[in-house]
């Protein structure tokens, strides 16, 4: 390897610095170095209990106070008050067990979150029952131009110069299959690509990962997939990774139920889903984030740079996630000109 290409290796494993970096508990953390995930949803995200809220925070993990003090907090909920949630609408949702795996699967780096998840919230469809979000219904969407959008969209801004975006983590669909129209339900696949590809493009991330999760197959009553409308809407989710590039769904089989639509808050609740979302990252080489492995190049070709993972989770079906010690085992390579590894040596 030549002396150029070590110190761009030794600059990926050990940043030197950088042009941006953000203060947290009083250390200047690398922009490459702090995570963040964008967390967007219905009450599933949200949290719709203060029942099994985490108020105990863990080193590294962090969330964005954008409809307060605009600062980075320790990353936890506060029982008994649906306001201290992490999207301030909510507590109990996969936010805070999503940090915790997270921090414990890559313990070099910080995680943080943004989320304005809403009761009740919608993609384009307007949601024609029941609200209980406080919003009314016609703004408490995610469509481009709808005030949960720009919402969301003004908080990831607040935060971008720095930090890196891991992706967005979505759960929507129910309020849509209960709640809206025929013609909103058959067309919520190529909604939800639409709204994606508006906030890749407003956000100027173009390589954004989307994850999102399935229909809650644990759901009944109105809510059951044996009805029309949940059927559409299932399947409009599985069909998003066909119509929009990095993006991938979460299977919710097996995912414990508290009531007709909303997950435990416990295991196998929530915490569940958040096992399954870090385990789709990890399959899909989404960490380090692709706006990162896509920045490193030396100008004559590529150059692979490969670290070793500590920690790594991963989804057993029958027993749910687990952490496994690899010792010296490859985490990820970087690789920019779409050549595989042993064509880079």
């Amino acid at each position: 390897m030549s002396i150029k290409k070590f110190f761009l290796c030794l600059a990926v494993l050990f940043p030197f610095g950088s042009a941006n970096a953000l203060l947290l508990n009083g250390t200047n953390v690398p922009k490459d170095h702090i995570i963040v995930y964008i967390l967007i949803g219905h009450s599933n995200m949200a949290g719709n209990t203060t029942v099994g809220s985490d108020s105990v925070t863990a080193p590294r993990i962090w969330n964005y106070q954008w409809f307060s003090n605009k600062q980075w907090v320790a990353a936890k909920e506060i029982p008994g008050n649906l306001a201290n949630g992490l999207s301030s609408k909510g507590e109990g949702g996969p936010g805070m067990s999503f940090l915790k795996d997270m921090a414990t699967a890559y313990p070099l780096y910080n995680f943080g979150v943004v989320s304005n998840a809403s009761l009740s919230a919608t993609c384009k469809g307007v949601d024609l029952g029941s609200n209980g979000s406080g919003t009314p219904a016609d703004s408490n969407r995610y469509w481009k131009g709808a005030h949960l959008y720009n919402e969301i969209l003004a908080a990831t801004k607040e935060v971008q110069a720095n930090v890196t975006f891991g992706g967005i983590i979505c759960m929507l669909g129910t309020v849509e299959a209960t709640r809206t129209s025929d013609s909103v339900c058959r067309e919520f696949g190529i909604d939800i690509s639409q709204m994606v590809k508006d906030f890749r493009s407003d956000l100027g991330q173009p390589n954004l990962p989307f994850i999102i999760g399935e229909y809650e197959n644990g759901a009944t009553g109105d809510f059951s997939l044996t009805l029309p409308w949940p059927q559409l809407v299932a399947a409009g989710i599985k069909s998003v990774p066909s119509l929009l590039p990095l993006s991938a769904t979460i299977n919710s089989v097996g995912i414990a139920m508290a009531d007709d639509h909303h997950y435990t808050t416990t295991d196998p609740g929530r915490p569940e889903f958040s096992r399954r979302v870090v385990a789709m990252i990890q399959s899909k080489n989404w960490f380090p984030p692709p706006s990162i492995a896509a920045g490193i190049a030396n100008g004559k070709g590529a150059l692979v740079c490969k670290r070793k993972a500590t920690n790594r989770l991963a989804f057993l079906p029958a027993q749910g996630m687990e952490v496994l010690q690899v010792p010296g085992a490859i985490q990820h390579g970087f690789q920019v000109d779409g050549k595989s590894p042993a064509s880079a040596r």
